[in-house]
């Protein structure tokens, strides 16, 4: 891809920045789908590796749409941040008698501190596979070893348990319950979202999307919750979750000797101000509230043969940062 000769998209004239982000990421080995920056609201810079901007697998970014959820559910009255996830599950739990287990909450859940210090549901994982009943699997297998709030462990666990606790309260699975309450609200018409054999969403990833609908998403996030006039999530909420509760130890190319953080279901940039969405092989969607401005990249990394399955996006999130983010 030559950035230059792709400097219109839809009428939009893009920046030099932008072409040199462009130019960048196909440099350090990265196939980009999509980019696009918002500032102030409106589209200013964007590009489209195929003009019909089909959808594409987001991976993790879909964590963000869950923790959006819950805030949903909780203005519904249909959960509390404080409540044990457990008591919702009694058939499921059947058996479980690690002390900690029972003292997991919403809360936990939505900062990745639950305390389960196995992961779960990976992709290459032997239970996505072949397990049927995750929720079971959840409670059966999980190594319930640390305090709930206490100690951070990415874990897909945390993210499909509270689309299965929507659903559990709500009736529908998590996909229907965000149809009208969400994604159509937000423009992003026929949502397909993955269920695990038990026919509930998958929710840790597996939301395919293109950059408009995952800029859309990031911008009501940037707006506090709304979303052409319309209140999608409570305001209250949404400065929670793009708020820091527990330190990564993930760095930060903004400032090297800084620690990420971690929101409800979302990464976050203290330093920056930033909050982003992070799906593996190079998908993004950052939110800087106080610029009124979200960039969005959704890529893939090139296999040069020498990979062995391992990939590093940390070189396209240094481009993001350096290239665009500092440019805001």
């Amino acid at each position: 891809m030559k950035a230059a000769e792709n400097t219109l998209q839809g009428g939009i004239a893009v920046s030099e920045a932008f072409e040199k982000f462009l130019r960048d990421g196909e440099d350090g080995g990265f196939h980009i789908l999509y980019a696009q920056v918002r500032r102030g609201g409106e589209v200013t810079d964007d590009w489209a590796w195929v003009p019909a901007r089909p959808r594409f697998e987001s991976f993790s970014t879909s964590k963000s749409f869950v923790g959006a959820g819950v805030g949903i559910a909780l203005e519904e009255g249909l959960l509390r941040l404080d409540e044990r996830v457990i008591e919702s599950f009694p058939e499921e739990s059947r058996g479980v008698t690690a002390p900690y287990a029972f003292d997991i909450t919403v809360r936990d859940m939505l900062t990745m501190t639950s305390g389960v210090s196995n992961t779960m549901f990976w992709r290459e994982g032997r239970e996505r596979r072949h397990e049927k009943d995750w929720v079971r699997y959840f409670f059966e297998h999980g190594r319930f070893e640390h305090r709930p709030g206490t100690t951070f462990l990415y874990n897909n666990a945390n993210s499909y348990m509270l689309g299965c606790l929507i659903e559990k309260k709500s009736g529908r699975n998590l996909r229907e319950y965000l149809r009208w309450r969400l994604f159509e609200p937000l423009e992003i018409h026929n949502p397909e979202w993955t269920s695990c054999p038990m026919g509930h969403t998958v929710a840790a990833n597996s939301l395919s999307i293109n950059a408009d609908e995952l800029g859309r998403f990031g911008q009501m996030l940037a707006d506090g919750g709304v979303y052409n006039g319309r209140r999608l999530v409570p305001e209250a909420y949404v400065k929670e979750m793009l708020t820091s509760h527990t330190e990564t130890g993930e760095i930060l190319p903004s400032h090297p000797g800084l620690s990420g953080g971690y929101g409800y279901q979302i990464w976050i940039d203290r330093a920056l101000n930033a909050a982003f969405l992070w799906g593996i092989f190079g998908q993004y969607c950052v939110i800087l509230p106080e610029k009124n401005a979200v960039v969005t990249v959704m890529a893939l990394q090139k296999d040069d043969g020498g990979s062995n399955g391992q990939y590093d996006v940390s070189p396209l999130r240094r481009l993001i940062w350096d290239d665009l983010l500092t440019q805001l």
